[in-house]
């Protein structure tokens, strides 16, 4: 009896280990980090550097950097037609300044590729190319932008509106809290 309880003992103990054994290649092949090659497919099937210049050359984005310029420089002294000529100036070098070159697009594929490397595993990785090359993928992927511009349209004005009170609420509080720091020196 003692034998057959040793031998089962054993049998069990080199069941489970070979159980465990089998199950560590595939959890790390479920865990695998994503290789660079399928993480620039899924860039370029989610056009990440296309979306990413659309964003930065966005009419919006180039008018509040000619405004800001504009705002910065002396136009009292200037004619109508002079300060017509400034802003078609300041546009055109606006619209230089918020198109990204070819240095920063390398640096937003570097960037994506690092962060997804830490939060998706190669099978993550591959759905995703699967799903984003498939028809409905690549629809949704070319709706996304205008939808996300008519979603911060909406939601913008919401979270402005938020921010001013609560400034309003803590900038004499801060105030007070300064001064009283000034006060103790």
């Amino acid at each position: 009896m003692k034998k057959l309880l040793k031998s089962t003992v054993f049998a069990v103990s080199l069941s489970i280990g070979a159980v465990s054994l089998m199950a560590v290649p595939t959890l790390s092949v479920q865990a695998a980090v994503p290789t660079d090659a399928s993480l620039l497919k899924l860039i370029e099937v989610t056009k990440v550097v296309e979306m990413m210049n659309d964003m930065s050359s966005d009419s919006g984005i180039t008018d509040q950097v000619t405004q800001s310029m504009l705002s910065s420089l002396p136009t009292d002294d200037l004619s109508m037609d002079q300060r017509q000529r400034l802003e078609d100036i300041v546009s055109k070098y606006s619209k230089e300044i918020t198109n990204n070159s070819d240095s920063v697009n390398q640096q937003i594929i570097k960037s994506y590729m690092e962060t997804a490397k830490q939060h998706f595993d190669q099978q993550e990785v591959d759905a995703q190319i699967d799903f984003y090359s498939s028809k409905m993928g690549q629809s949704i992927i070319d709706k996304q932008p205008d939808m996300m511009k008519d979603y911060m349209s909406q939601i913008m004005p919401v979270v402005m509106e938020s921010t001013m009170e609560k400034m309003q609420d803590i900038m004499p509080r801060m105030a007070a809290d300064i001064k009283a720091i000034t006060r103790e020196e």
